[in-house]
């Protein structure tokens, strides 16, 4: 499979491998390369950079409910307890609903 140039569509030769634009990943020929893209001259080199999607945010808390009931969501699970209700839940923690004995 040949690689072809984003910018002046020329395409590759066997073994001809294209840089690519670090911010909009467009691959680019050496010339193109030189004479930029994205507002950048020369482009800047996407050979160092990843080619992966960024990470997702990671997953906030969400605040308990005023009045949960018991179990705050569906992603609560029953433990074992000497209080009334214990849910474990991966979004709001451990919870006792009603006292010890």
């Amino acid at each position: 499979m040949f690689d072809a140039c984003g910018g002046c569509e020329r395409r590759g030769t066997a073994g001809e491998v294209f840089d690519w634009c670090a911010h909009c990943e467009l691959s680019l020929c050496p010339g193109c390369l030189q004479r930029g893209c994205c507002g950048s001259v020369p482009a800047d080199s996407g050979r160092g950079a990843p080619r992966e999607l960024p990470e997702p945010p990671p997953a906030e808390r969400e605040p308990l409910p005023e009045d949960f009931g018991g179990r705050c969501c569906t992603h609560a699970r029953a433990v074992a307890c000497s209080c009334a209700f214990h849910w474990v839940c991966v979004r709001h923690g451990d919870l006792h609903v009603g006292t010890h004995d």
